[in-house]
């Protein structure tokens, strides 16, 4: 779920970010360079959710993921329901959504060195389905005999280090090259001409997020410009090539690149506003996801090349690109490694309730997982409204009894939850297979 994990970590769809610090302060002018830096590598990972194509469709299937499992838990008599859930296809798509996501996600461990000896198109299987039999995915061999499947998580890791070292070339730390340079990489494999220029493999993998399988789309093009097929005089005639291609919807019919984005985009906004449907008190949280999907649209359809801009400037305290989006849309709900801090930059001019997503992941969590316990605990502690205590860590469902309402509490209850008790699935063991595994451990001992 979280986005890879080195300095820091960014959880898609719950815009939640991690800054592996201890500063105390947590605006970046004031910050360490290196610290900032990081901040700025998960920064763009919340970008890439809100303004690709890619990231609205993780939103939208996790949504959907939820929305799916409380219904089938209003199915249910009241009382205990078995955590994890089981998801199963269905002719509403949920199961499969998911299964897509998570394979055209790809492999994201780290590797110190790669060197690509071939890289190959391949089809998954799919779990029988009416819609689809196969997903095509990239994998790359590497010298050492190793293999890793190139898709989303790859080239979100290798845009956001990109950024880094273009616009903060003095507090960047390095990283692992995969999955932080596969892009650049595989760009060398088809074409190293191509892979000198960095804004290029930039715009690339920025509109490569623009569909709904990235590697793939990544790896069709350089292919493309391996073959003399495909030429680009610049970073912005990548841009230019993608916007003036026709896509095909799901019906047959032709669309273009931001037809399709602003589709998808008013499904997501309907899917984020559902979970909070309380006139009283959702003016904050709507009004953020409407600045965001303002953002989102306006750099998509309006200024194009707005990445662009960004990445040609090099000092990361008077990046105006970067400092335009966090006064236009705030940031996600951010902590750093003293226990329960955590802090937001609020948008310009208005509030934003982005807490809400963080209880909303912890449900999530216990839905899909079977994670008990709230690792919203540290942060309640540090609430002077909230009331911790040792439900927090084996049942919060069950403070909804309680006069002050936490994030967690309160969602249970706003969606009809409070007479269901989630019940961790008791898993049987095969006693001959413990015995096996005994038997298989002394062996490997007196090896």
């Amino acid at each position: 779920m979280k986005r890879h994990k080195l300095l820091g970590y960014y959880v898609p769809a719950f815009f939640k970010m991690h800054i592996d610090t201890k500063s105390e302060d947590m605006i970046i002018n004031k910050m360490p360079i290196e610290d900032a830096t990081v901040l700025f590598h998960e920064y763009i990972h919340f970008l890439q959710d809100i303004t690709s194509y890619y990231g609205l469709n993780r939103i939208y299937a996790y949504s959907e993921y939820i929305h799916k499992m409380i219904n089938e838990i209003y199915k249910m008599p009241q009382g205990d329901f078995q955590i994890p859930m089981t998801l199963l296809h269905s002719n509403d798509n949920v199961k499969l959504n998911n299964d897509l996501i998570r394979l055209t996600e790809g492999d994201v461990a780290d590797k110190t060195t790669i060197s690509i000896n071939g890289i190959n198109i391949l089809e998954d299987n799919l779990e029988k389905n009416q819609y689809l039999q196969t997903i095509p995915s990239v994998m790359l061999e590497f010298s050492d005999n190793d293999i890793a499947t190139f898709g989303a998580g790859a080239i979100s890791e290798s845009m956001a280090y990109l950024l880094e070292r273009l616009c903060s070339p003095s507090g960047y730390k390095e990283s692992p090259e995969y999955p932080y340079m596969a892009a650049e990489k595989v760009a060398s494999f088809y074409d190293e001409d191509f892979a000198k220029d960095k804004l290029k493999i930039l715009a690339l993998c920025d509109m490569s997020l623009m569909s709904s399988n990235p590697g793939t789309c990544f790896v069709r093009v350089m292919n493309g410009i391996q073959k003399k097929e495909l030429s680009f005089a610049s970073p912005e005639a990548i841009y230019d090539y993608f916007y003036a291609k026709k896509t095909v919807k799901a019906t047959g019919e032709e669309t273009t690149l931001i037809n399709a984005f602003i589709t998808l985009q008013n499904t997501v906004v309907q899917c984020l506003k559902s979970y909070l449907t309380i006139d009283e008190i959702n003016t904050q949280y709507y009004q953020w996801i409407d600045f965001v999907m303002k953002f989102a649209i306006d750099w998509r359809k309006n200024d194009m090349y707005f990445l662009l801009k960004m990445a040609r400037h090099n000092d990361l305290l008077t990046n105006n690109c970067f400092g335009y989006s966090i006064s236009q849309i705030g940031t996600p709900l951010m902590s750093n490694n003293s226990q329960g801090s955590y802090f937001k930059i609020p948008i310009k001019g208005g509030g934003m309730d982005v807490e809400y997503f963080n209880a909303i992941y912890q449900i999530e969590a216990l839905l899909s997982k079977g994670k008990v316990d709230c690792d919203m605990y540290d942060w309640c502690c540090n609430s002077p409204s909230s009331t911790p205590n040792d439900l927090c860590k084996t049942s919060p469902w069950l403070k909804i009894s309680e006069k002050a309402l936490c994030p967690y509490a309160f969602l249970w209850k706003h969606w009809n939850l409070s007479k269901h008790n989630p019940v961790k699935k008791i898993i049987h063991k095969d006693k001959n297979s413990d015995k096996r595994s005994a038997l298989q451990s002394l062996i490997e001992f007196l090896a």
